[in-house]
């Protein structure tokens, strides 16, 4: 019996998982297709420290959505994580064009629009990095349910609280913007 037993243990254990000594390659085909790329879908509270959402941020010159969890989907909450930029989690080689300084002020739902008050530290940048910044903004926004399109504003010197034209790929825009105004981003 004890022989019986011996032999068991021996093929169970000659039947493993190998012990590599580094990480190794995986061929395409042997890999489930569900785990191939990056998904569109956002897994409904997958997160194990909140609801999971997608912030948009840059890989090369386009926006890609990163699974990440929140403590709430409210809009403010979204917002706060994708200006907290990359974490160790997320895929090799995103980027983000918001500078650390940069603050959501707020963000309050007026219909479909979200007014979204940034401090001054997005004017910290220009060009197309700035363009890229609103547009990491607008995409994740624009992600959540009933919010079509962001407005944003910035306090002055004096703290009165302006709208603030956005960089677009057309230039600056007065008033909301949307995806549409962003398509250089996307993939």
């Amino acid at each position: 019996m004890l022989l019986v037993v011996v032999t068991l243990l021996t093929v169970a254990v000659a039947c493993g998982i190998p012990n590599d000594s580094a990480p190794r390659q995986i061929a395409d085909d042997k890999v489930p297709f569900g785990l191939l790329g990056p998904t569109t879908t956002t897994p409904a509270n997958s997160a194990p420290n909140g609801p999971a959402v997608l912030l948009y941020f840059l890989d090369g010159t386009q926006v890609r959505g990163v699974n990440r969890s929140v403590p709430q989907r409210d809009p403010m909450s979204v917002l706060n994580e994708l200006v907290k930029g990359i974490i160790d989690i997320d895929p090799v080689g995103i980027t983000t064009a918001l500078p650390k300084d940069v603050q959501i002020v707020g963000a309050t739902l007026d219909g479909a629009t979200l007014i979204v008050t940034l401090n001054n530290a997005i004017l910290n940048i220009s060009g197309a990095e700035q363009k890229n910044a609103f547009g990491q903004l607008v995409y994740t926004a624009t992600d959540l349910a009933g919010v079509d399109n962001v407005r944003f504003r910035i306090p002055d010197a004096n703290g009165v609280v302006q709208d603030v034209p956005t960089p677009t790929d057309n230039g600056a825009k007065a008033g909301p913007v949307d995806r549409s105004d962003f398509l250089s981003l996307q993939s």
